[in-house]
């Protein structure tokens, strides 16, 4: 372990730093001096713990101004929600490059306010994410292009022969299917598994705007039949969250088709948003079918589906989008007998949902 700061660091700050196994920085978080590292950082930077004394952290980026905004933006969303994680390109002292994520923490060690910085080498899982990016853009462009080819056809006969709607009513079915997988299997790849820029969101309007998305406003005018239109109710002020708001809409966008897509009678489906009790977190109830037992913990899995035009990728996408935020989501029955979904671990403390988080 090496300590920069004097006697007046602590050392319960060097035994916590010294017993990870991953590397470990810890700096000031008024002056951003380095004041104490563990011997990892040698084997992952190339550089000694002493040379820390002098250098600092985004000195070893290949891009030291790209690195910098990235870990204050990191530590601004882990002053606000106890953690931020930032990834950045690293230039060992051989000259050697590899990525690096970094997972930062505050922490406070007698009078001194401090960030911990836990760093691995995500150098494989980053190209991984390459590679699937890369696959996403062909999957999108090879497919997408027949797709509204094929689509544009079904228009045309329609317009040209008479009889055989059925078939061409199950042609745009299967069209409308594929375009969903595509869009899907898009988001899943796209997206990652990280947040690097968060943003303060008002959830009641992303619930708004993800239900106007999917069914048309609250009345759900757009599905409106004889089955009955599906209903939004929204029952709390739900506050302000600090997430990536696109990923966010698209979580609730996927939840309340979820919904909508599963029901069943005449009435039509009346799904709720609300915040649990206690006020750290969002549920999202409807009083559909539900979801038995036994496939609750299947519902998130890639590729599970119980809907004839189901992708099996929404719920997967929703557990995804939770997951980068570093929130937990469960599922279980409503007390309508419906799906009743939990997502937890958004503030960690109820007062910051609602108007002290707007002020």
């Amino acid at each position: 372990m090496s300590e920069f700061a004097g006697p007046s660091a602590d050392s319960l700050l060097l035994e916590v730093v010294d017993d990870l196994g991953d590397a470990v920085i810890a700096r000031d978080a008024g002056s951003g001096e380095v004041v104490a590292v563990n011997g990892t950082v040698e084997e992952l930077f190339g550089y000694p713990p002493a040379a820390f004394r002098e250098l600092g952290i985004d000195e070893c980026a290949v891009s030291p101004a790209q690195a910098q905004d990235a870990r204050t933006g990191a530590e601004r969303t882990a002053r606000e929600t106890g953690s931020g994680t930032y990834r950045w390109e690293v230039e060992r002292r051989d000259g050697t490059t590899f990525w690096a994520e970094s997972t930062v923490s505050p922490t406070t060690v007698g009078e001194r306010e401090c960030f911990v910085s836990v760093v691995r080498d995500v150098s494989e899982q980053t190209e991984r994410e390459r590679e699937l990016e890369r696959f996403a853009e062909i999957l999108t462009h090879d497919l997408r292009n027949p797709l509204n080819a094929a689509q544009a056809q079904v228009g045309i006969l329609r317009g040209e022969v008479c009889g055989g709607e059925e078939f061409l009513d199950r042609l745009e079915r299967v069209h409308g299917r594929m375009a969903d997988i595509v869009d899907d299997v898009r988001t899943l790849v796209s997206h990652g598994d990280r947040v690097e820029n968060p943003v303060q969101v008002d959830l009641n309007q992303v619930v708004d705007g993800a239900w106007e998305a999917v069914v048309g406003g609250r009345d759900g005018r757009r599905h409106g039949n004889a089955r009955g239109a599906p209903t939004l109710v929204v029952e709390d002020d739900l506050g302000i969250v600090t997430a990536d708001e696109s990923r966010i809409g698209r979580l609730f966008e996927n939840l309340f088709e979820n919904a909508v897509r599963h029901a069943t009678g005449d009435s039509g489906v009346t799904v709720t948003v609300s915040t649990t009790p206690g006020g750290r977190g969002i549920v999202v109830a409807d009083d559909g079918p539900g979801i038995v037992a036994d496939d609750r913990e299947r519902v998130f899995d890639y590729g599970y589906t119980t809907a004839d035009r189901g992708t099996g990728f929404g719920l997967n996408i929703v557990s995804a989008v939770a997951d980068s935020h570093g929130w937990d989501i469960d599922v279980r029955e409503a007390d309508s007998g419906g799906a009743r979904f939990e997502i937890t671990g958004m503030w960690d403390d109820p007062v910051r949902r609602g108007d002290a988080a707007r002020e």
